[in-house]
């Protein structure tokens, strides 16, 4: 499990657990028996690598695309992709897209049967062994590790499915084709307390370890979604205004705040949170190794860039949404500004969007109309920018480069997120963006004002006395430039019923005049936005297996 790399190991849920198939649908093959995996540690620990599997990452996962690309953050080129579905009308139960049904209940199921075969084990022919006190160490610590997994799991699909078959046992394919959805609220109570939990028990880091692993779940990691849990249960989609909810969310938050040091975490340079050692900087809580390669630069690097096809755009409502320096708004109807639109902005710009005239990957951008990287050559961006958050310009696709491919690692939770997690609870809980109290000493003006003061950010303080009105806006503005492309925008525009909002894409379009450029912005499409959008549709052929599961309404 070293660094949790998950190369396709055909590995072992073959050995005695459903191999790819449907949750409702499991064909158990052996290639192995139940003896000969369960007593072999080596075999054991291959089974908890697999589950960790089931985690996903967003290195254009969908499609060839990026979950962003279905918010008003970004637009995918490719008209072909299922990702357009989203936006386009098109997405129905029959026309499924980004369907993790059958992923994380087989990551269930997995876990499931885990904690079932494994709960006694003792690996006895290992006793004299001089690794023995070691591996069992490991193993003690992997029950704990299924059962995070299995809880994350169970986020997923109630965020995309909202009601959904809670199983925590084994089931045969007839008992499982015939299961019942249990509420949201009972499965999110379920996180919160299994999270609560394992915090007993899971290590903070694994130091200590026969190795000094990464990747893998520790006490941190448990807190973190249980604090993401409550967020999401007090947020309008899912409660009524309830303080009280609130007020657990900005608790659960704070549990990672007040013990940051012990913990380990703390805020970083943003330039180091998302390239090829990313996963090893203090602020990343939980990330998902993917290996080696060039994927992403191909599927990002601009056109007109060697090897480079384009694929995330990010939209001109993104880029507005960057303050200037001083930390006051960008205003079009400010001629200075129109007329320089990149400059002076909030740093964080030019580490997540690659816009015209700036240096990227290694020669200055054109993406002025008729310029090497821009319309009308086939497949340019139409928003007039592209991607640079995650994508690392020191791959190269040119003849003769000798670095084609570098490690990449998607971060699941960050401590910016728990900072930014707990301003939100504790405005929403005592609607004052300068409360604290000796439970909670932190205003969630001042745990906004940590994330915008990292080094290399450094903007300035949201003010004291802010209405909470005001405060809110400025908060939401905040995730979605400090959070951009991580896969949050999809989802908060949901929880906090923003949805409606989010219908009017722009784009802007760059005119080269000599040495001077002219800046237009533009609206490039209009999307529909109806209710039925904040919550997937539960595939048809999931359904035909067990008429039990419903379907979310107007789907």
């Amino acid at each position: 499990m070293k660094n949790i790399k998950i190369k396709g190991l055909a590995l072992l849920l073959s050995l005695f657990t459903l191999t790819g198939c449907d949750f409702m649908d499991c064909d158990e093959s052996d290639n192995y028996t139940k003896e000969d995996v369960l007593d072999s540690y080596t075999r054991v620990k291959q089974l908890v690598t697999n589950i960790y599997g089931y985690l996903k990452a967003d290195f254009c996962s969908i499609d060839g695309a990026m979950l962003d690309a279905a918010t008003d953050d970004a637009i995918h080129i490719y008209d072909s992709s299922n990702i357009q579905r989203f936006v386009n009308g098109t997405w129905s139960a029959n026309n499924t897209v980004d369907d993790q049904w059958s992923n994380y209940y087989t990551g269930i199921r997995a876990a499931n049967l885990y904690l079932a075969e494994t709960a006694n084990l003792t690996f006895d022919d290992w006793k004299y062994s001089d690794e023995y006190e070691n591996m069992m160490k490991c193993f003690n610590n992997y029950k704990y590790e299924v059962r995070f997994l299995r809880a994350y799991f169970y986020f997923e699909l109630i965020r995309r499915y909202h009601n959904v078959p809670f199983v925590t046992e084994v089931l045969t394919q007839e008992e499982a084709n015939q299961v019942t959805p249990a509420t949201f609220e009972t499965i999110a109570q379920f996180i919160v307390d299994e999270c609560s939990d394992l915090a007993n028990y899971l290590p903070v880091d694994y130091k200590s370890f026969p190795d000094a692993e990464t990747g893998r779940v520790t006490k941190g990691t448990a807190l973190a979604l249980k604090a993401r849990m409550l967020l999401y249960m007090a947020s309008p989609l899912y409660s009524s205004d309830n303080a009280e909810n609130w007020k657990k969310a900005a608790k659960a938050a704070y549990e990672i705040i007040g013990s940051s040091s012990e913990l380990g975490y703390k805020l970083v340079n943003y330039s180091d949170l998302f390239n090829d050692t990313n996963n090893k900087v203090a602020e990343v809580i939980l990330a998902r190794a993917t290996g080696e390669n060039g994927s992403f630069e191909k599927a990002n690097f601009p056109m007109g860039v060697e090897g480079g096809s384009t694929s995330t755009c990010p939209t001109q409502n993104l880029v507005d949404a960057y303050e200037m320096t001083d930390g006051s708004a960008f205003d079009w109807s400010n001629p200075d500004m129109k007329a320089n639109p990149y400059a002076n902005r909030d740093p964080r710009m030019g580490m997540t969007i690659v816009y015209n005239n700036m240096k990227w990957p290694v020669n200055n951008v054109e993406i002025w109309e008729g310029g090497a990287n821009g319309l009308p050559i086939e497949n340019a961006t139409t928003t007039g920018y592209y991607l640079q958050k995650y994508v690392n310009n020191s791959i190269s696709f040119e003849s003769g480069s000798k670095v084609t491919a570098k490690n990449h690692n998607w971060i699941l939770f960050r401590y910016a997120e728990v900072l930014l997690n707990y301003a939100e609870a504790m405005v929403n809980a005592f609607h004052n963006p300068d409360y604290k109290d000796g439970e909670l000493p932190l205003s969630a003006r001042e745990a906004v004002n940590q994330v915008r003061a990292r080094a290399d950010v450094n903007m300035p303080e949201l003010p004291s006395g802010m209405s909470e009105a005001d405060f809110v806006k400025r908060l939401k503005n905040e995730r979605r430039v400090e959070l951009a492309f991580e896969g949050h925008r999809f989802w908060d525009v949901r929880r906090w019923k923003d949805l409606d909002e989010t219908a009017d894409i722009y784009g802007v379009k760059v005119v080269k005049n000599g040495d001077d450029f002219e800046y237009t912005k533009f609206l490039l499409e209009s999307r529909t936005i109806t209710d039925n959008l904040y919550f997937y549709p539960i595939a048809n052929t999931e359904r035909f297996k067990n008429p039990n599961l419903g379907q979310n309404p107007g789907w």
